[in-house]
C-alpha cells in the first residue's frame, strides 16, 4: 500500500483548498500512525486459549487501538457478550506471572471504593494477558469534543463536573489492600527526575534547546525547590494519569482506566490533570472555573483538606504536571513513534501563563523559560 503517493495525489486535488488540504495531511497521519502501531502490535493469546480461559467453546478477536505505553489491546467476541485482553510485555508480563499484575490489584482497591473501574474476568500468566471488562469505546474525550463541536459547553462543563465525584473517592482512599501502591510516591526524587525528563526529551528533543550554564543552574535550583515543596504534600492516592482518554463513558456514568502506576502524592495532582487537560481545548476561564469548583468540592467531601491547602498547591502542582506533559509528548513522538503527539503542545503552553503558574521560588522555570519556549515553538 503505497500510503505517501496515494496521499500526495490528494493533496493535489486539494488545489488550493487548504482546509481540504489539512484534512488529507490529518487523514494521512492517522493512518500511517495507526497502521506504525499495527506493525509493532503483540499478538493475542491464540482463540482456544481465550475460550479456555473464559469456560467457553469458541470466541473471536479483533485489534483495538492502543495508548502511548507497550500494552496492546483487543476486543473479544464471545456470542452476544464482549471482553477486553489486556496484552503485556517487558516488566509488566513479568509481573503478572511472579504476584500479579498492579492493574488487578488497584482495580479491586477502586471497585470497593465505589469507583467504577473495569474488572479482571481471567488472567492468562503464560500469555502475559488480562481479560477484563469491557466498558465500551466512548472516551470522555470523545465525548468533551463533540459538546465542543456542537457548542454544547454547559454539558462539557457538566461533564468535567461528573469526575470531582472520582476524585473525591481517590483521596478518601487510604488502605493499602492487596496493592503496593503507597510503596510508591511522588517524592522529591521522582518529581525532580520528571522536570530533568523535560528538559532531555522536549526543550533538548524537540527544540534543540541546550541551557546555557546560567540558566542550567537556575533550571537546577528551581527544580530542586518545585520538587521538594510538592513532596511535602504526596501523603494522597493519585492515579497519575487522570485525563480524558482514560475516563471512560459508559451507560452515562465515569469509568477509570490505565490505573495501574497509582501512587502516593499531592491532593491537587488529579484535579491539575483532568482540569487543564491539552487533549480538549477548554477556555482559560472554563479551566479556572473548573479547577477552582473542584477544589471547593473536594474540601466538602475529604476531611482534612482545606481551601486555603489546595489554592496554594495547585498552580505549582500544574506547573510541574505541564512540563513533565510537554516532556512525555516529545518521548512518545520522536522516541516510541506513538504518534503526533506534538500538537497538543500549544494547548499546553496556553495553560502555563504567568497567572497559572508564575512563582519567584522556581521564576526560571515558570516564567523565562515559558517565554524562551514559546519563542522557538513553531506548530508542527
Amino acid at each position: 500500500m503505497d500510503v505517501s503517493s496515494n496521499a500526495k495525489k490528494l493533496v493535489m486535488l486539494a488545489g488550493d483548498n487548504s482546509g481540504l488540504e489539512n484534512t488529507v495531511e490529518d487523514s494521512l497521519n492517522s493512518l500511517t500512525t495507526g497502521l506504525a502501531m499495527r506493525s509493532k502490535t503483540l499478538p493475542p493469546p491464540p482463540e482456544w486459549a481465550i475460550a479456555q480461559a473464559l469456560g467457553l467453546d469458541k470466541v473471536s478477536t479483533s485489534w483495538l487501538a492502543g495508548d502511548g505505553s507497550d500494552r496492546c489491546y483487543y476486543r473479544i467476541q464471545a456470542g452476544e457478550r464482549t471482553f477486553v485482553l489486556m496484552q503485556l510485555s517487558g516488566d509488566d508480563a513479568v509481573q503478572l506471572q511472579r504476584d500479579g499484575y498492579e492493574w488487578v490489584k488497584i482495580g479491586r482497591l477502586l471497585h470497593d471504593h465505589g469507583i467504577f473501574a473495569p474488572q479482571t474476568v481471567a488472567t492468562l500468566p503464560d500469555f502475559a494477558a488480562l481479560i477484563i471488562e469491557d466498558y465500551g469505546d466512548l472516551m470522555m474525550e470523545t465525548r468533551a469534543l463533540s459538546g465542543l463541536e456542537n457548542n454544547d459547553r454547559a454539558n462539557v462543563m457538566a461533564l468535567y463536573r461528573q469526575s470531582f465525584n472520582i476524585l473525591a473517592r481517590f483521596l478518601q482512599i487510604t488502605e493499602k489492600g492487596q496493592s503496593n501502591w503507597t510503596d510508591r510516591s511522588f517524592d522529591a526524587a521522582r518529581l525532580d527526575w520528571e522536570l530533568h525528563f523535560f528538559q532531555e526529551q522536549f526543550l533538548k528533543g524537540v527544540l534543540g534547546w541546550t541551557l546555557s550554564p546560567a540558566e542550567q543552574k537556575s533550571f537546577d535550583q528551581g527544580s530542586k525547590r518545585l520538587a521538594e515543596q510538592l513532596a511535602s504534600k504526596s501523603n494522597f492516592f493519585v492515579h497519575r494519569d487522570f485525563h480524558s482518554r482514560n475516563v471512560m463513558v459508559t451507560n452515562n456514568k465515569l469509568a477509570v482506566i490505565d490505573f495501574q502506576d497509582a501512587r502516593l502524592g499531592p491532593a491537587t495532582y488529579d484535579l491539575v490533570s483532568i482540569c487543564f487537560d491539552s487533549y480538549i481545548p477548554l477556555k482559560a476561564d472554563e479551566r479556572r472555573t473548573l479547577v477552582n469548583e473542584g477544589c471547593d468540592y473536594l474540601v466538602d467531601q475529604v476531611a482534612g483538606l482545606s481551601l486555603e491547602q489546595l489554592h496554594e498547591e495547585w498552580r505549582p502542582m500544574l506547573l510541574q504536571r505541564q512540563l513533565k506533559a510537554l516532556g512525555s509528548f516529545g518521548y512518545l513522538t520522536t522516541q516510541k513513534n506513538r504518534g503526533n503527539y506534538l500538537k497538543y503542545v500549544s494547548a499546553a503552553l496556553e495553560t502555563l501563563v504567568p497567572e497559572n503558574v508564575a512563582n519567584g521560588k522556581w521564576n526560571f522555570l515558570s516564567t523565562d523559560m515559558i517565554e524562551g519556549i514559546r519563542n522557538r515553538w513553531k506548530t508542527p
